[in-house]
């Protein structure tokens, strides 16, 4: 989904470049090292561009803004690179992975980095800041160690799955439309439906990305992600030849799943992604109207387009 970022946001999102550029500054070459696009690219600020979002709402808006949403994609940028650490389909079937020396960079980059968020949350100007953002960090962390077993049964893997999506992509888009509350000077009351807003809003964004894989090669299969529509999918009697390709991902197992799971799984997963963006619309109308919340809709407008 490409942003295109409203006006108002522009000069603050400058600084938060700056800021990035920065802190990284001393240690991009290792950082790099590990993966050049740990730090997402500027065109993808969501998680940034939502705090400042969120914040224009309010009447007063403090200048330490920037900081708190340098913060949260520096926090996504720590998640991501722990998140290459792990080997999801091999864990989920109980095989550990080696330890080595490049997973030791891996994890000293990742921890340097939220060593680094952790700087810029403390010159926010809200010391709640610090609490959302650790609260997510926390769910992140649990998220990455939730893991599906098996497609059976159908209900628990379904629990699971939203558990572990909510924490991997929903909790951090939460914090960052409460942390826009609270850098933004908005009333406490609205910190409940902010929080649903960013949540739902990363939902539909990963259910989004989800659709798009099934509907073109099934590259998420392949890397041991568990879709939404291979789980609806999995009922009698599709649930053993699916469970087979849950349990040995080759190009060959996914292209014979592939069309079983369009069939049977995509339709509930489309209607789920419709259920999350009417979701984040209604929690977005509870919070105040302001100069930026035409580009808030329009952000769920486009997911799925």
């Amino acid at each position: 989904m490409t942003l295109a970022i409203p006006a108002e946001l522009h000069h603050d999102l400058s600084l938060v470049e700056q800021i990035l550029r920065d802190r990284l500054r001393a240690r991009y070459s290792v950082i790099a090292m590990v993966d050049p696009h740990v730090i997402a690219d500027a065109a993808d600020r969501l998680r940034a561009l939502i705090v400042l979002a969120v914040a224009r709402l309010g009447n007063t808006v403090s200048t330490q803004v920037v900081h708190a949403a340098a913060a949260v994609e520096l926090i996504e940028a720590a998640t991501r690179a722990h998140d290459n650490l792990i080997d999801r389909q091999a864990r989920r079937l109980g095989r550990g992975t080696n330890g080595a020396w490049d997973h030791g960079v891996t994890l000293m980059v990742g921890d340097y980095l939220f060593a680094l968020a952790a700087g810029e949350m403390a010159r926010s100007p809200d010391p709640r800041v610090i609490e959302l953002y650790s609260q997510a960090v926390m769910r992140i962390c649990e998220g990455q160690l939730t893991t599906i077993t098996s497609l059976t049964p159908q209900e628990t893997a379904l629990t699971i799955y939203w558990q572990r999506t909510e924490a991997l992509f929903g909790v951090l888009l939460a914090a960052s439309a409460q942390a826009g509350v609270l850098c933004g000077g908005l009333a406490e009351h609205v910190l409940e439906p902010a929080a649903q807003f960013g949540l739902h809003l990363g939902l539909a964004l990963r259910l989004a990305t989800e659709i798009r894989d099934l509907e073109a090669n099934g590259a998420l299969l392949q890397a041991g992600h568990i879709p939404l529509a291979m789980l609806m999918a999995a009922t009698e009697p599709l649930a053993p030849a699916l469970q087979a390709v849950f349990a040995n991902p080759t190009p060959a197992t996914i292209a014979e799943a592939l069309p079983l799971i369009r069939t049977n799984g995509l339709p509930a997963a489309r209607t789920a992604l419709v259920a999350q963006r009417n979701a984040a619309r209604q929690a977005l109308q509870l919070l105040p109207v302001g100069v930026t919340t035409p580009w808030l809709h329009s952000i769920i407008d486009q997911i799925g387009e």
